[in-house]
């Protein structure tokens, strides 16, 4: 059988708009076409769609369910879910904000949490699970990319705002490189790294490898951390400025490479010194290293 875009949209309950981004973006499937160019899918296409929908609705990334066997995806929605943090229902509450287009609630909830939880808890409870389920829910088209760029920008303001340990001199700087202009993953770690007694320095977005090595050099750091997010970076990119500032730290420094693109250059790099740290949770256990 073959089935027109509209029928797999009810069979497999996805929007046409998700089905046409996940073949463009992802190549999840490749439907036939017909002499006018409609889309033709086989049953086995509505079914393996039908599976990626169940998946990214358990919180696993469409471009890396797109890359699995119709058997992988069946073996992921087997595992038992992760169990839900104490503050799972601040995240249902502030995700219940952003897709209504509440934007003064979604405000609210994130002050009324900074306010009553401790710092950890916030970062890893509250904040990394609302980031990582709304980039999810964007991928897979049931969120603006305006919704997505509010409440990033919301916590990188908020985070800019919360008290940090001030010494003389930082005993870690964090920055992303000019390629990446995601802020929110370094606020986390330096609001995590002073929940911890780490006195930080946060550079933000955007910063040449040079003046990182220089701030790093002033301030006696000893640890930099290098957020790099931004799925769409060319990895030769990423690790190319990693190299460089590899290269200029001084002896005894060591350099963190947070995200998934950054723990590929770390391992392309193979220097002592140079550690890639793919999850806020690998980095808060880092951090009793440079109190």
């Amino acid at each position: 059988m073959k089935h027109s875009i509209a029928a797999v949209a009810r069979m497999a309950n996805l929007s046409p708009d998700v089905i046409r981004s996940w073949e463009r973006r992802y190549n999840i499937v490749s439907p036939e076409r017909d002499a006018s160019g409609v889309r033709l899918y086989s049953d086995r296409e509505v079914a393996r769609l039908t599976l990626a929908r169940q998946a990214t609705r358990l919180g696993h990334p469409i471009r890396r369910v797109a890359q699995l066997s119709d058997a992988e995806i069946e073996a992921l929605l087997d595992r038992k879910p992760e169990p839900a943090t104490a503050n799972a229902d601040v995240v249902q509450r502030l995700l219940a904000t952003i897709e209504n287009n509440d934007l003064a609630g979604a405000t609210n909830v994130l002050r009324a949490s900074a306010l009553l939880l401790p710092p950890r808890d916030f970062a890893l409870e509250v904040l990394a699970p609302a980031l990582r389920e709304v980039g999810r829910q964007w991928e897979h088209g049931t969120l603006a990319v305006w919704q997505e760029h509010f409440l990033s920008n919301q916590i990188a303001q908020l985070t800019s705002t919360l008290p940090y340990a001030t010494p003389d001199s930082a005993r870690m700087v964090l920055a992303t490189p000019p390629f990446d202009r995601h802020g929110f993953g370094i606020g986390l770690a330096a609001l995590l790294a002073s929940s911890r007694g780490v006195a930080v320095c946060n550079l933000g977005v955007e910063v040449p490898a040079a003046e990182l090595v220089a701030a790093a050099r002033r301030l006696k750091a000893a640890a930099v951390v290098v957020g790099m997010t931004h799925a769409q970076t060319p990895p030769a990119e990423a690790l190319a400025y990693a190299r460089e500032v590899d290269a200029g730290l001084p002896s005894g420094v060591d350099l963190l490479l947070g995200g998934e693109l950054g723990e590929r250059a770390a391992q392309s790099l193979k220097s002592k010194r140079v550690r890639g740290v793919a999850t806020l949770e690998a980095f808060e256990a880092l951090c009793a290293e440079w109190r």
